[in-house]
Formats: C-alpha cells, structure tokens, sequence
C-alpha cells in the first residue's frame, strides 16, 4: 500500500513538474511574442512619425527659401536654407513691404513737394502772363519767365525719376505674391500629406509605411488638376475631413 502511495506521489510531482515547465516556457513564449510585437510597433510608430517630423521639416525649409529668395534683390540666388532660421520665415517679406512703403511714401512726398512749389510759381507766371496785354512786361520778367520754364523742364525730368520708384516696387510686390502663391502651395501640399497619412495610419495601422507615402501621394496629386489647379472644392472636403474646417 505505502509502495503504491509513493509511486502516485512521485507520479504526481513528475506531472507538476512536468506542467509546471510547460506552462512556464508557454508564458515566456507569449511573453517574448507580446514584447516582440509590442517593441516592433513602436519601432514601426517612431519611424512613421519621424518621416512625419522629416517632411515637416522639409516643408519649412523651402518656405524659408522662397521667402529669403523673395527678399534678394534682382536675380541673386537665395542662401541655402537652415531648420534654425525657421524663425524668420516672414521677417524678409515684411522687411521688403516696409521698403515699398518707405519708397513710395520718399517718391510721393517729391513729387507733391515739387508740384506744390510749381503752384506757387504758376501765380507769379500769370501776373507776368497778364502784363503782356498791357505791354508791361520787362526784360527782367521775361527772364523770369524762362527760368521758371527751365526749372519746370528739370522738375519734370525729377518727377519721372521719382515714379519709376514703381518698376522697382511692381518687381518687389511680384516677388512676394510669388513667394506667398509657393509658400501657399507647400503648406497644403504638407497638411494634406501628412493629414492623409496619420489618417491613413489610425485607420490601417498595419499597413506598410512605404504603402503610406506612396497612397498619400497619390491622393495629393489627383487633387490636382493639370488644367484648373488644385480641385478647390474636393481640397476643401478633403481639409474638412482631416479636421480643418
């Protein structure tokens, strides 16, 4: 009996023994599957999202360079761009307004300046004017006469000058809209990028990141027509979806 008794002992603590590895090398199998999974998902999350941080960065960059290239003078080629000056995105376009500004308002206080003096002259003029119909006009107001017309000729010529001040601010003012029109087109062409792939990404987590960048893309360019430009409408459904109404 006691020979029996021991046997289903051993038996027994053999069975544990026996289960109790199973189990234990079953819970460090799915330990080290959930683990795996888990570290590969975020492995896979910080490369999506620092592609994301990446074309973000990207996209300042050339908002930076059409700006900065906008505040050159003439045709002389923007400085590359650095992620550091993002900052001053919009200070050389202000800087250029506030040239316009200055230039405009130097060239309209000129010509109102001279036009005021040529006011006061025409008075004088047409005293001298009015003489002659009484012959009582000399020598001496004859001179004056011809001075006045000389000096009307050269603040004439001084006029002109000061309106081309216009060549120079038309050529800013287009630099700028320029820019603005690019600028533009680089934000929404980042917005609905990156909109599309984080939507994308919540909506098939598993998908292929690659897969992301090519789908979003895509999207992007069909919303493009080669004739219209960007489909306004779908632009804006699309903005709506992602969240920006």
């Amino acid at each position: 009996m006691m020979k029996e008794t021991d046997f289903v002992e051993r038996l027994m603590d053999k069975v544990i023994a026996d289960v109790a590895d199973s189990l234990k090398e079953s819970i460090v199998a799915t330990v080290e599957r959930e683990v795996t999974k888990t570290l590969s998902r975020s492995l896979v999350e910080s490369e999506f999202y620092r592609r994301l941080s990446d074309e973000m960065r990207t996209g300042l960059q050339e908002i930076y360079k059409e700006i900065n290239s906008a505040a050159k003078s003439g045709s002389e080629p923007a400085q590359a761009s650095d992620s550091r000056q993002a900052d001053k995105l919009f200070h050389e376009a202000a800087a250029q307004l506030d040239q316009i500004l200055l230039t405009t308002e130097k060239a309209t206080t000129e010509i109102m300046d001279i036009v005021e003096k040529h006011l006061d002259l025409q008075a004088t003029s047409n005293q001298i004017l009015h003489s002659l119909k009484s012959g009582g006009v000399s020598k001496e107001h004859l001179q004056q006469l011809r001075d006045q017309s000389d000096l009307l000729n050269q603040d004439l010529i001084s006029i002109m000058t000061s309106l081309s001040f216009q060549d120079l601010t038309g050529q800013r003012i287009k630099r700028i809209i320029e820019a603005i029109k690019k600028v533009e087109q680089i934000v929404l062409d980042l917005y609905l990028s990156t909109g599309l792939k984080i939507k994308a990404r919540e909506e098939a987590p598993e998908k292929d990141i690659e897969q992301l960048d090519v789908e979003a893309k895509q999207k992007v360019t069909e919303l493009k027509g080669p004739q219209s430009g960007v489909a306004q409408e779908s632009v804006d459904d699309l903005l709506a979806q992602l969240g920006l109404e």
